[in-house]
């Protein structure tokens, strides 16, 4: 058995490893596509991103019979109309000549279409699973025919679509607001999505919220290009094709595919393999009987509650759990549905242990019924989510904190743009000027937030490379410190830095970033009107440059975990103070890159000093 089992993972192992293969081999050749006819490549990403689309509709309409979840068939007939708007776009794409007299402006408006039709698809398929009944879907098909229809006749005859792209110029406002706004509405469509978690594998919903996120990141880039040649539109087309891919996996594959493969294997179990699994299964399996007492427990149950076997059959199961509302009192609930013969999955409780202590598990039950249809027992499982109700936890706040962080400064810029755009006659040219120093002071948080998380996620990938060369500090730490004084005007900047320091040997736009970070912290947490110092020495040959600030200080419990994923203080938490904990992080993964280090050095009520250091050699 541990053969077959050793077996089963080389298996998967070489599936995985041939597809990520096959993957870099696709997105290899599209690159050489690109470098020898863009156009070719165009169309290429284009078609697999058509064809993937019509795919999910055709498994998902011929599937409506019996699809009982109303979000892969809404999706599906999404789908649809997205990939005929993406032909479209395709054939309207400069240099393709199929519609004499349309140039880039009709295929960028073609692409935001298709990319709101999408958003908006994705923000509202989780909504309807929640439905009693299954989904009209001849009336949800009429409707995006309707709308689609709508869509392409404003751009393509009544020609009063919002103009997308100037040529000589680039993008428009309008095209990079709504970029922005896509991006949003996927947020939001993520947010739901794990709402909704409890309706999807874990798998799935693994694959999907992974494709939005995909999305997200190509729309992004979308809104820096100005040659529809460029780079920009290469980087973002990669990622589309990455985005449409998961997507695939998601819907097509694992969606429908796997479930059928595991149900028909588990139907020819035998009794004797069901025992061995029961007994060295990796989760716990208890039996309870309708008197409420522990008939059966197998080995992995004894050793996650910490009773010897011969205590914990014939114990109340109640004594199992916590004295809270998520402990006792619900799995007293649970207990009286299970009697009524209803099954129970994946229920949240809280289990305390025969040491006391608590954790929180995940409990799914199945009666076992006798030949008349009585329940005489229950085959409970027991799955340990103290760790993963933890994560949930963090990556709640997290995706709290940054929908705050994104909607703020798109709040503000949307705000002012309306303004000006609205209000623009009426206001002096020193108001106009005001307002739109605002926007851009927001767009530069927004920017700064961005590049942040792209740049923890090129570390998780291992796609960080430093662009390093002999720089001088002094520059960059004056540049970055002007940048960051229009945030904190109150704030007394000094630095401290000597005039014969020799170069260092770094990535100027990272270490640009690394200060940026730092400054930003000491600007929180720093009284108004207080002293922010930048210094730097060299020691042991290195550079070592400081932050130094008069602000709050820190205790040394929160400096031993200050430099962790999404670790805010817990003064910063109680006072108001912004941000998502992700900017030492940063620093710390982009000092190490450079081959230094980065350490604090505080005491609570006198300030805090950021020390890192930079090499001053390649190498």
């Amino acid at each position: 058995m541990e053969q077959a089992t050793f077996r089963l993972i080389n298996t998967r192992k070489l599936r995985l490893y041939l597809v990520i293969s096959a993957g870099v081999l696709v997105l290899l050749g599209l690159y050489l596509a690109s470098r020898y006819n863009y156009l070719l490549f165009h169309s290429l990403a284009e078609i697999f991103s058509i064809v993937v689309a019509f795919g999910i509709f055709v498994v998902a309409w011929n599937s409506r019979r019996f699809l009982d979840n109303s979000y892969f068939l809404l999706l599906g007939i999404a789908y649809l109309f997205v990939g005929a708007i993406d032909l479209a776009h395709t054939l309207a794409y400069p240099g393709m000549n199929i519609f004499p007299g349309y140039e880039t402006n009709e295929a960028a408006q073609l692409w935001i279409v298709a990319r709101y039709v999408e958003g908006l698809s994705l923000l509202v398929a989780p909504l309807f699973l929640s439905l009693g009944r299954k989904l009209r879907i001849y009336l949800v098909l009429v409707s995006y025919a309707l709308a689609t229809s709508l869509l392409l006749t404003s751009i393509f005859y009544w020609n009063i679509f919002p103009q997308a792209f100037v040529e000589g110029v680039g993008l428009t406002l309008f095209k990079k607001v709504s970029e922005y706004l896509v991006c949003l509405i996927l947020l939001v469509a993520v947010g739901l999505l794990f709402q909704k978690r409890g309706k999807f594998d874990k798998g799935v919903l693994r694959l999907l919220i992974a494709s939005i996120v995909a999305t997200i990141t190509s729309e992004l880039t979308f809104t820096f290009y100005v040659d529809p040649y460029g780079l920009p539109n290469l980087i973002g087309h990669f990622l589309k094709i990455v985005s449409f891919y998961l997507i695939y996996k998601a819907v097509i594959e694992t969606g429908l595919v796997a479930p059928y493969n595991v149900l028909f294997r588990n139907l020819k179990q035998s009794e004797d393999q069901y025992r061995d699994l029961y007994e060295e299964a990796p989760n716990a399996y208890i039996s309870v009987g309708v008197d409420g007492h522990i008939k059966m427990a197998n080995r992995y149950a004894v050793k996650l509650l910490g009773y010897p076997l011969d205590e914990l059959v014939g114990r109340p199961f109640y004594e199992l759990y916590a004295d809270t509302a998520s402990g006792k009192t619900k799995a007293q609930k649970l207990f009286q549905r299970f009697l009524a013969g209803e099954e129970i999955r994946d229920e949240e409780l809280e289990m305390r242990r025969a040491d006391g202590s608590k954790m929180w598990i995940s409990l799914s039950v199945r009666p076992i019924l006798d030949e008349k249809g009585r329940v005489v027992a229950s085959r409970s499982m027991v799955i340990d989510t103290t760790k993963y109700k933890e994560m949930d936890q963090l990556k709640d706040e997290f995706i709290g904190l940054v929908s705050h962080e994104l909607r703020s400064p798109l709040t503000v810029i949307t705000g002012t743009v309306n303004t000006v755009l609205t209000e623009g006659a009426r206001l002096s040219p020193e108001e106009t000027r005001q307002l739109l120093q605002d926007a851009a002071l927001e767009a530069g948080a927004l920017s700064h937030l961005l590049g942040n998380l792209l740049e923890l996620s090129r570390v998780q990938a291992n796609r960080l490379f430093l662009y390093t060369e002999a720089i001088s500090v002094q520059n960059i730490i004056q540049d970055t410190v002007e940048r960051i004084k229009p945030q904190s005007l109150p704030h007394q900047f000094v630095i401290n830095i000597p005039s014969n320091l020799p170069p260092a040997y770094a990535d100027p736009l990272r270490l640009e970033r690394i200060l940026y970070n730092l400054l930003q912290n000491a600007v929180k947490y720093s009284p108004q009107g207080g002293e922010i110092r930048v210094s730097g020495k060299l020691d042991e040959g290195h550079l070592v440059i400081g932050v130094h600030d008069q602000g709050i200080g820190i205790s040394h419990s929160d400096q031993a975990k200050l430099f962790g994923p999404f670790q805010r203080l817990e003064e910063s938490r109680l006072g108001g103070a912004g941000g998502v904990g992700l900017g030492l992080l940063v620093c710390r993964r982009l000092v190490e890159a450079h081959g230094g280090r980065i350490w604090v050095e505080s005491e609570p009520g006198r300030g805090s000093a950021f020390f890192f250091t930079l090499p001053l050699s390649k190498g």
